[in-house]
C-alpha cells in the first residue's frame, strides 16, 4: 500500500474520532437545551464518515442486504448534515444571505432536485455486491451521474457559507477564539467547493479524493469544537458575572 493512499485512511480514521469526540462533548448541553442541531449534525457526519471507511462499510452494507444500501443511507446523511450545518452556520455568522440560500426557495429545491436525482440514479443502477464509495460501479454512467448529484449539495451549501465565515474571521470585535474557530470553518468550505469544482474536471485526483473531503470534516469539527468552546466559555463568564452583581 502506498504512502498517500495509507494517508488517507489515517486521516479517515482521524476524522471519524473527532466526530464521535465532537458529538460527545457536546451531550451534556443537550439537558439544557444547547446546541441540539450541531449534536445532530455531528451524529449524522459520524454515520457518514464511518460508513466511508471499507471494513465498517461492508460490514453494514451487508447487514442490509448487500445492495449498497449503506451508500445511499451515506448520502441521504451528508445531505441532512449540510442542511444542518447551513441553518447553524448561517445563525453564527449572522447572515440572513446565507440563511435564505440554505432554507430559502432556491435552496429548498436544490435540495430537492439533489434528492430526487440521487434516488433516480441509485434505483436505475445495478450494484449488486457491496462496494465502498460504489468503486466496482464506477463504469456505470448512472453510478457517476449518482456521485456528482452527491457532491452537487455539499457544494452548494459551502459556496453559500464561505464568505460569511470569512467575514467572521476579519470581524475584529469578535473574540479571538470565535475568529479562529470561523478560519477552521472558511477553510474547511473553501476545501469543498474546491474539491467539488476539482470533481467536474478530467483531473485524476488519486489520494487526493479522500484526503480533500476528510480533511474539510476534520477542519469542520475542529471549527464546531472551538464554537462551541467560546459559547461555554461565554456562559460561565456571564453565570460568574451575574453571582458577583
Amino acid at each position: 500500500m502506498g504512502e498517500p493512499r495509507m494517508n488517507a485512511l489515517i486521516i479517515q480514521w482521524v476524522a471519524l474520532g473527532l466526530c464521535v469526540l465532537g458529538a460527545a462533548v457536546r451531550i451534556p448541553g443537550l439537558r439544557k437545551r444547547h446546541g441540539r442541531t450541531i449534536f445532530a449534525a455531528l451524529v449524522l457526519l459520524t454515520v457518514a464518515v464511518a460508513l466511508s471507511i471499507e471494513p465498517i462499510y461492508l460490514a453494514v452494507d451487508g447487514l442490509l442486504g448487500g445492495a449498497n444500501i449503506a451508500n445511499l443511507l451515506l448520502r441521504l446523511a451528508l445531505y441532512a448534515v449540510f442542511l444542518l450545518l447551513g441553518i447553524r452556520m448561517a445563525a453564527a455568522f449572522d447572515s440572513n444571505l446565507a440563511r435564505r440560500l440554505v432554507v430559502g426557495p432556491v435552496g429548498v429545491a436544490i435540495l430537492a432536485l439533489v434528492v430526487a436525482a440521487t434516488l433516480y440514479f441509485f434505483v436505475t443502477s445495478e450494484l449488486s455486491g457491496s462496494s465502498t464509495a460504489l468503486r466496482d460501479f464506477g463504469d456505470q454512467d448512472t453510478v457517476q451521474h449518482y456521485a456528482a448529484a452527491g457532491r452537487l449539495y455539499p457544494g452548494y451549501v459551502a459556496a453559500c457559507l464561505v464568505i460569511p465565515a470569512v467575514a467572521a474571521v476579519l470581524d475584529h470585535e469578535a473574540r479571538t477564539i470565535h475568529r479562529v474557530a470561523s478560519a477552521f470553518l472558511a477553510c474547511s468550505f473553501s476545501i469543498v467547493v474546491v474539491f467539488v469544482l476539482l470533481r467536474l474536471t478530467p483531473v485524476n485526483l488519486m489520494a487526493w479524493d479522500i484526503v480533500l473531503p476528510f480533511s474539510a470534516i476534520v477542519l469542520t469539527v475542529v471549527g464546531l469544537c472551538l464554537i462551541w468552546l467560546s459559547h461555554t466559555l461565554g456562559r460561565r463568564r456571564n453565570q460568574q458575572a451575574n453571582k458577583l452583581v
